[in-house]
């Protein structure tokens, strides 16, 4: 029988009041559309676009969209398929197996087959490719053949865990590049022509001023961790480079850009109330920290490291110059990062007290004229290099003045920061390292990283170094975790290290622009995106 329309009225009006009242109307979901140039503002040009080669996050963000990894990891953690669709071990832990998928060119058009994922792992561990980091995440790399067309097996001097080695092979650092390119260019400049297999072409880069990406049309391969197949929506990427915050922030008011990165804490505030979106997210792994060398004469001693430890105020820090934008942390892991042990927060609590007594154990006597220690004729005075924000520097250069440290603080590029870090005389300089597995303690605390690694302290402890290797090799979860929690501990009693705080990385976009994800909690995935 059919319903009176008066009761269809009825009903209707009944339900349309009851989805007011809950405050929610369901409006058709706009299907994504092709078309568009991307423009990205970032603070800093890198110095190269090799991911094999650089270890900072401005090449790693271009080559997410430039180039493919043999595996994902999804916003659940786990891991997806990538260039390999599946991948086995053996029960040691030395012996890794990948099968490939098949048809995947890189954009030269060669094949990317066993024997060009062979030859990336070796040229990662060439010394003449000179890598940074990604020489580091690979860990006991030993070897690589190719058993047929699409089988490649990796081998290992010692044990890695499977949970770290994909972890590493996830990341953008280990992208895998054309073989081809590779050796046309030489490890020198292909980094000025990166060719990989990604969803975005290297079209160009003009020095100070822009890189442009061209969407790959041929791209049929993304990874199931991205909310669709096929090729990208945008037709181009152009990243823009504009160091200052208040600038780069404005560009988005400008019309001259559509993504910004890095945005500072004003634009935070500002931004959304012109009807600006914000994306935000916690960066993993190694917190920003100013590491101490003790190499250095006057951070040798291990009184001098813990008197800056206690007269350091962290939550001051967070609440204060960063107005709650970043929160305070206390090792050398991030508090989001998984085996983050919670017991380094109380091993060092702002004591300016405990850091003078510890000051006058050593020996660094006030001069009551100038209000800085010295000792033998020596001023105590540090020097501390850092990157974009000299807050942070200016922040703990006051606090270490009360207690009679001075504090030179010298802001450079990433360049300057790395030949700080090779030159290893220096006393502080700054570091955070985005990373979803607690690894990264090896990577910037066993002592092979010292010499062309991310090692500044420069200490050496054998003890500490067995735990690093054990911890990777370890497969049992729990275990593992146990074993970070004791290396966390270790680490913060030889007092390396000055946590300073987390990273939060806040981006603005235009409020049209749909389909942007977050990797690790800092880098923007573009593969999904697309204008409105």
């Amino acid at each position: 029988m059919a319903r009176p329309s008066s009761l269809i009225s009825v009903i209707s009006i009944t339900i349309m009041m009851l989805v007011l009242s809950l405050g929610v109307v369901v409006f058709p979901q706009q299907e994504p559309h092709y078309g568009g140039t991307l423009r990205v503002a970032m603070p800093m040009e890198p110095e190269t676009l090799d991911p094999q080669v650089s270890g900072n996050e401005g090449p790693y963000k271009i080559a997410m969209s430039t180039f493919d990894t043999l595996v994902y990891k999804d916003k659940d953690g786990e891991f997806r398929p990538g260039l390999a669709e599946a991948w086995s071990w053996n029960t040691e832990g030395t012996l890794y197996t990948f099968k490939l998928r098949p048809g995947v060119t890189f954009h030269d058009g060669t094949p990317c087959n066993a024997e060009a994922i062979a030859y990336n792992f070796d040229r990662v561990v060439d010394p003449s490719t000179k890598s940074r980091f990604a020489v580091s995440i690979l860990g006991p790399y030993e070897s690589s053949r190719a058993v047929d067309e699409l089988t490649v097996e990796v081998r290992f001097k010692t044990p890695i865990a499977p949970s770290a080695l994909l972890d590493s092979l996830s990341q953008a650092w280990l992208s895998i590049v054309s073989p081809t390119a590779a050796q046309k260019w030489g490890p020198d400049e292909f980094g000025r022509h990166p060719v990989g297999s990604g969803p975005f072409v290297f079209k160009e880069w003009t020095t100070g001023g822009r890189i442009t990406l061209v969407r790959n049309e041929e791209y049929n391969w993304a990874s199931p961790v991205f909310e669709h197949s096929g090729k990208a929506y945008f037709d181009q990427i152009v990243f823009i480079f504009v160091p200052e915050d208040a600038t780069r922030a404005a560009t988005l008011e400008t019309g001259e850009s559509d993504i910004v990165v890095h945005l500072a804490e004003e634009a935070v505030e500002i931004l959304p109330t012109k009807g600006f979106r914000i994306l935000s997210g916690d960066a993993l792994g190694c917190p920003m920290i100013f590491w101490m060398n003790t190499r250095n004469p006057i951070l040798s001693d291990i009184h001098v490291r813990q008197a800056i430890l206690y007269a350091f105020d962290a939550e001051l820090l967070a609440s204060t110059i960063y107005k709650g934008c970043v929160g305070a942390v206390y090792g050398p892991l991030a508090p989001a990062t998984w085996a983050y042990n919670p017991a380094v927060e109380e091993m060092y609590p702002f004591d300016p007290e405990e850091a003078s007594k510890l000051l006058d154990e050593a020996g660094w006597i006030m001069n009551s004229k100038t209000g800085i220690r010295e000792k033998n004729g020596t001023c105590l005075e540090l020097d501390l290099y850092d990157m974009f924000d000299n807050r942070r520097g200016v922040f703990l250069q006051a606090l270490l003045h009360d207690v009679g440290i001075k504090l030179n603080v010298h802001i450079v590029t990433g360049g300057v920061l790395w030949e700080t870090y090779v030159k290893g005389t220096e006393a502080m300089a700054s570091l955070w390292m985005s990373y979803s597995d607690p690894d990264i303690l090896r990577i910037v605390g066993h002592s092979s990283s010292i010499d062309g690694g991310y090692n500044f302290s420069g200490y050496r402890d054998a003890e500490l170094d067995q735990k690093l290797v054990d911890a990777i090799a370890e497969v049992d979860t729990s275990l593992r975790k146990q074993l970070y929690f004791e290396i966390q501990e270790m680490i913060m009693s030889k007092a390396l290290m000055l946590p300073v705080s987390t990273l939060r990385m806040y981006n603005g976009l235009r409020p049209d622009i749909e389909g942007v994800q977050i990797d690790r909690g800092i880098f923007l995935m573009l593969f999904d995106a697309y204008f409105k």
